[in-house]
């Protein structure tokens, strides 16, 4: 009979458990270390001689890059003389990383005659690839190659290449290769696996990135995890079920996965709410949370889904004794003896739901007394009681993308003389944000920084000039800037940064001195080898294509930004809204202007959206092809672009870039699907007559 039946029926007998927990062990049962191995063991199935040790991890933290931490850990397994092949970083360290650096660093450290190959996955496609050491040719790891490798280097092949496998990699072609290997070789494939956790806690992720290894009882692993007591590990190798800090991953992990999650408990009573109205699918009665902070009405319509929950699940016997069941089996397992001892009675129950309801809308207060360590309990031993939680679409999604890139929400971890922790405290965010003139985080956030993280010098008629890009805080703490830019005058510069009207005026200041040493500099003269729009850049702290937005305030003098933080509405109450004369994203289209106000036509000469500065900075800073064709007919065709600008009318857009949309379209042919393609592929700078659009 099914659980639905089980309510129609109003059955109340008692519930059997359905899941086999018999190799759990939980820190409140104070196992002994016999027992412990037993209920291990079982865990471990046919893996039952796995060899390992564990080693501190806190070099990661101190490391000045990605290969630094490489280069430290091969260091560290060089000195033994049987080495290693395989390298799993679990914890997602080398997302900046190339293919190409980590063969470099190989063939630095090991010499050209350790390994022949290095395996990987590549970061634009995901497949299984082999990187020849000698050279740059990289090809699919495939059956065909496989059994070149055999054929090649026999039951030395695990000696020649080297497996590179980042936390994405789960299950790659080389799983199959390795049962063949170790069957045809009687040997593993994997001898020696080098993980990187560090700061995972999960044994389960552990676990499962030891098992990329197919050979596990033959395959000695080194684990590198943070927050180990020498004194509390062996040194060498051990068997995993002796070490204690297997112990005490294993029973933590047991522990979180008895206790579950917030999510999880909450969804528990909305498929309890289900089951009694006897429906499928919930309609969420609290859509967009956020704004419901906003608007003020997140506690009605809380305290009314905490009603509406409390009626239907405790209306029926069933429906409460499945919650009771449920969440009194998780808080026996629990350590601490005050959730242990309480009672669940239909009181307790529904008093808990609500805490559980109110704390996943963050509505919920601490009450001091046992319901605390019952909402701590459920969110998985969480010290802030705070939760973030996607739902699994939103997850799926943000995997599906990180696959594709894994460097798009994956920032590089600063050594500690590069980080600038900042903070501020304020009462309620919500009411500030309703008033931008008094959301000081954002007016923080904004104001722009008196020192250069991108200078260049161009050429343009004879004499040199200098475009000098200024970041806003926001932008130190994107993925965009390099790591190198924040150190002790950028500290030094935000220490008054909270009178931001001062910290504005001094970087006016600094600003203007800066762009009169430029302007001396200029002064001095070319020996005339130089050619028109020739660029050198003198300053660089950005990564290569960033997301920004841009505000230019003056000639030479531009403000560089998030993907979408000058925008119109924030505009008013930004720190240097007075001196912002207008606003462009790094495709080139214009957000805001007022550099026209009182002109009748652009000017290719005048400061603003069609002047050429804003293109030498798309050029170099992300290489758009309408800057390369705007930059060509400045240099070679300068009036016939004048020409056509002086009759553009602007009504599609401003910019180069909207007027090189309608050329494309005024120029296309009917919808055929030649055409089609001509219309959306970007023509040549040679095919880009700027000066016949305007004659149309």
């Amino acid at each position: 009979m099914c659980i639905r039946d089980s309510i129609r029926s109003q059955r109340e007998d008692q519930i059997p458990d359905m899941i086999d927990r018999s190799f759990y062990a939980y820190t409140s049962e104070a196992l002994e270390q016999e027992e412990f191995e037993e209920k291990f063991s079982k865990f471990q199935a046919n893996n039952s001689n796995v060899m390992v040790e564990y080693v501190g991890s806190e070099f990661i933290q101190q490391a000045e890059d990605e290969l630094a931490i490489l280069e430290h850990v091969f260091s560290r397994q060089g000195e033994e003389s049987a080495g290693f092949n395989v390298l799993v970083d679990l914890c997602g360290i080398f997302k900046k990383t190339t293919i190409f650096e980590v063969r470099d660093l190989v063939l630095r450290h090991f010499g050209p005659d350790r390994y022949k190959y290095i395996y990987h996955i590549d970061q634009a496609d995901c497949t299984d690839r082999v990187l020849y050491l000698n050279s740059d040719t990289d090809v699919q790891f495939d059956e065909e190659f496989y059994k070149y490798l055999c054929n090649t280097y026999g039951s030395q092949l695990s000696e020649k290449v080297f497996f590179f496998i980042d936390n994405r990699n789960v299950i790659g072609k080389d799983i199959p290769f390795q049962l063949v290997y170790q069957s045809h070789f009687d040997q593993p494939l994997f001898y020696h696996s080098v993980v990187l956790a560090h700061d995972v806690d999960d044994f389960s992720k552990i676990w499962q990135a030891m098992g990329r290894s197919r050979s596990m009882n033959d395959t000695r692993f080194t684990i590198y995890k943070s927050g180990i007591d020498s004194a509390d590990v062996p040194q060498g190798m051990a068997d995993i079920k002796n070490v204690g800090l297997t112990r005490e991953l294993y029973m933590l992990n047991c522990d979180r996965k008895m206790a579950g999650n917030l999510s999880s408990n909450y969804q528990t009573l909305i498929s309890l709410f289900n089951l009694s109205k006897d429906k499928f699918y919930y309609c969420d009665e609290i859509i967009n949370v956020f704004l419901e902070k906003m608007l003020m009405t997140i506690g009605s319509k809380v305290r009314r889904h905490q009603e509406n929950l409390g009626r239907e699940i405790f209306g029926k016997p069933v429906s409460s004794g499945i919650l009771t069941h449920i969440l009194g089996a998780k808080f026996q397992h629990s350590s601490n003896q005050g959730i242990v001892a309480t009672q669940l009675t239909p009181e307790v129950m529904r008093e808990l739901m609500g805490h559980i309801i109110e704390q996943k809308y963050e509505q919920r207060a601490a009450t001091g007394d046992i319901y605390d360590d019952f909402i701590r309990f459920l969110s998985g031993g969480q010290e802030d009681l705070m939760e973030i939680s996607y739902t699994k679409q939103q997850q799926k999604q943000k995997q599906k993308q990180s696959n594709k890139n894994q460097d798009s929400d994956i920032m590089q971890v600063f050594a500690k003389h590069h980080q600038l922790p900042l903070s501020d405290e304020m009462p309620d965010y919500y009411a500030y944000t309703l008033t931008p003139g008094k959301d000081l985080c954002k007016i923080f956030l904004n104001l722009p920084l008196a020192v250069p993280v991108f200078k260049l010098a161009y050429v343009d008629k004879g004499r040199r000039k200098c475009i000098n890009l200024y970041p806003t805080l926001q932008f130190l703490y994107s993925h965009h800037i390099q790591a190198e830019y924040i150190d002790s005058e950028i500290r030094t510069l935000l220490s008054n940064y909270k009178d931001w009207n001062a910290f504005s005026q001094n970087f006016m200041e600094t600003v203007a001195q800066i762009k009169q040493s430029d302007k001396d500099c200029s002064e001095e003269g070319l020996d005339g080898g130089y050619k028109q729009l020739e660029i050198d850049v003198l300053v660089n702290h950005i990564r290569q294509n960033p997301q920004y937005s841009l505000a230019g305030l003056e000639e030479g003098v531009y403000l560089i930004g998030m993907k979408d933080q000058f925008n119109v509405h924030d505009l008013e109450s930004h720190p240097m809204r007075a001196q912002v004369q207008y606003v462009a994203d790094e495709m080139g289209f214009i957000l805001f202007d007022r550099t026209s106000e009182g002109s009748q036509t652009a000017n290719i000469n005048d400061f603003g959206p069609y002047f050429i500065e804003q293109y030498i900075l798309m050029e170099v800073l992300s290489k758009q092809e309408v800057a390369q064709n705007v930059i060509d007919y400045y240099v070679n065709n300068k009036e016939k672009l004048q020409r056509g600008l002086a009759n553009y009318n602007e009504a599609q857009g401003k910019g180069f870039i909207c007027w090189r949309f309608i050329h494309d379209r005024r120029q296309a042919a009917p919808a055929t699907p030649s055409s089609l393609v001509r219309v959306l592929t970007p023509p040549p700078p040679e095919e880009l007559d700027l000066a016949a659009m305007a004659e149309e």
